[in-house]
């Protein structure tokens, strides 16, 4: 008899405003602070006529842990403080290690303002060790022929990051990431290891989980630490953002773009780039 991981818990991403911006905000919530080493979840959907899309963030700073795009449709331009500039685009990721400090921008890429289309994508803040927080910064795009693609039976499974099935991800991360595409009618079963941190979040589409427990559109499912099987079943065209790791057992300290483990750390953080220790971008 198949033994399923227990679920721990279901909720529904709320909207939230980011600035004008509204998005779905899974995690952090009231009552769940992370489920680490994840630390933010956002969830971005538009749709835009031709030269309709205004999107852009001003530069804006970073340290101590790994703020990561997924791209499932659209594209988005990069530029940092490293002398990076690239657009990412259908199934691919931008994975940036802020370590000990970046400045970057995101804003909508000329091409795609002037076609219009859909943006949807999940913006995962990934907390690294205190022991790695003030290693040098890097940017790493992430292209689709880079992306370990794997597909079965209306499966789509694209590994980012981490190991899985014996294969593994292009990102500098032993983190799990994994974007994946269920068609209708469309099975998978996974596994990790029982110590780790493991997460679910439904882009779009419905599932039935564990053989009897109907997940939607929105929802992040967290699961126990505990051996077991997940099984899916795609109840329509799917798209999910499946996350493990092992947690990390240390203090949590935020503020703004900063993630560190004091709040000696987050001051020293905001001394360093107002001395423009971080770098510059205009």
């Amino acid at each position: 008899m198949k033994t399923f991981r227990k679920i721990q818990s279901i909720h529904n991403a709320p909207e939230t405003m980011m600035g004008p911006i509204k998005l779905r905000q899974a995690f952090p919530l009231q009552g769940i602070e992370q489920v680490s080493p994840f630390i933010l979840l956002h969830h971005f959907d538009f749709t835009y006529a031709p030269y309709e899309n205004n999107f852009h963030v001003a530069p804006h700073p970073h340290r101590g842990f790994c703020p990561i795009t997924f791209m499932f449709e659209g594209s988005i331009e990069h530029e940092d403080s490293l002398g990076n500039k690239k657009v990412i685009g259908d199934n691919e990721v931008q994975w940036i290690n802020a370590g000990r400090g970046i400045i970057h921008s995101e804003k909508a890429d000329k091409a795609f303002v002037e076609r219009g289309g859909r943006s949807q994508g999940i913006q995962l803040w990934i907390n690294i060790p205190r022991a790695q927080k003030m290693n040098p910064a890097s940017y790493q795009p992430i292209t689709k022929n880079e992306v370990v693609l794997t597909e079965k039976a209306g499966v789509e499974f694209r590994l980012v990051s981490g190991s899985y099935d014996g294969k593994k991800g292009p990102a500098h991360s032993n983190v799990f990431t994994a974007m994946s595409r269920m068609n209708t009618g469309s099975q998978d079963t996974l596994t990790f290891p029982s110590g780790n941190n493991v997460c679910f979040y439904i882009l779009e589409g419905e599932l039935i989980l564990n053989e009897n427990q109907t997940i939607k559109q929105h929802d992040l499912v967290i699961f126990d630490q505990e051996d077991g099987e997940i099984k899916l079943e795609a109840k329509s065209n799917s798209k999910l953002l499946l996350m493990a790791g092992e947690p990390i057992d240390e203090p949590l300290v935020t503020h703004g773009p900063f993630v560190m483990t004091s709040q000696t750390e987050i001051l020293e953080a905001m001394r360093d780039y107002q001395q423009g220790k971080m770098g510059f971008l205009s």
